[in-house]
């Protein structure tokens, strides 16, 4: 048997968690000092509000060793197997607490996988996990289709506000008049694990049409991400819809702890070929 171990930046809900036998590791996240456990994307509450506030000061703390090495030990010792898939190492430290918990554990299967990606891009590869398990390969077969699966996958974002990102130092350059000048705003990738600018849009519908401007129609899954709901994300989901009429497209709300360093404007595409 398998099991899916994932940290809480793959923002699934506590449904989808038992339908793919996914234990999520809680990533943390701190509001003027309180601190607070992000666990199934169906319990985050009205966080919007308070990580929105400007006067508010917002921090996030990934999971310690101990925290996946309960989750660990307490699979391994009901005879489970374990692939553990992590947010980008290059945006969070859980990647490596995850691999210091398996040195630890002294026993039992474990694979940790530094995934590159966040959110959808996670949701993904735990889905092709699952799937891979669900055909019967072996531990070592399902390593190799979940990093085979790794080089489709991609994530393309925009923010109406850099500040978040730039405070939270996850951000490769991105000059500063971009973001403080009327209606230009950069749209940002994921590359090798970390968060690049890719080029400048001018106004929304600008934004918009580059926004799905390289996704290939054999794109099989389109993931919507959005912190607070608006006009915008339907928009986005509905021309989606209509330019991949043979996708599977989602919008999935996006945690805390992403919305702590993205900020709340944040709305983003992830799509994964065959």
């Amino acid at each position: 048997m398998v099991a899916i171990v994932t940290d809480s930046t793959v923002c699934i809900t506590k449904r989808e968690a038992s339908a793919y036998g996914v234990r999520i590791v809680p990533q943390n996240y701190i509001i003027n000092g309180k601190s607070y456990k992000e666990t199934y994307a169906d319990s985050f509450g009205g966080f919007a509000a308070q990580i929105g506030d400007p006067e508010a000061v917002v921090e996030t703390k990934e999971p310690d060793v101990r925290d996946f090495l309960d989750a660990f030990s307490l699979l391994v010792r009901k005879g489970y197997e374990i692939i553990c898939i992590t947010i980008s190492s290059r945006l969070s430290s859980a990647y490596y607490n995850a691999v210091l918990a398996k040195k630890q554990l002294g026993g039992g299967r474990v694979e940790v996988i530094d995934s590159g990606l966040a959110a959808g891009g996670m949701y993904l590869l735990t889905k092709r996990a699952r799937y891979l398990a669900n055909a019967g390969m072996s531990l070592e077969e399902i390593v190799g289709g979940v990093y085979k699966y790794i080089p489709s996958i991609f994530t393309r974002f925009s923010v109406d506000d850099l500040s978040a990102l730039r405070k939270s130092h996850r951000l490769v350059s991105v000059r500063k008049s971009v973001g403080t000048m009327l209606n230009r705003k950069p749209l940002l990738r994921l590359s090798g694990g970390t968060i690049v600018a890719e080029e400048i849009a001018l106004g929304s519908s600008d934004r918009i049409r580059k926004m799905f401007g390289s996704i290939p129609h054999s794109a099989i899954n389109i993931i919507i991400h959005y912190i607070t709901p608006s006009q915008r994300v339907d928009t986005i989901y509905r021309l989606a819809r209509r330019l991949f009429p043979n996708a599977f497209v989602e919008r999935r709300q996006l945690g805390p702890v992403l919305g702590a360093h993205l900020g709340c404007t944040v709305v983003g595409v992830v799509w994964g070929l065959r």
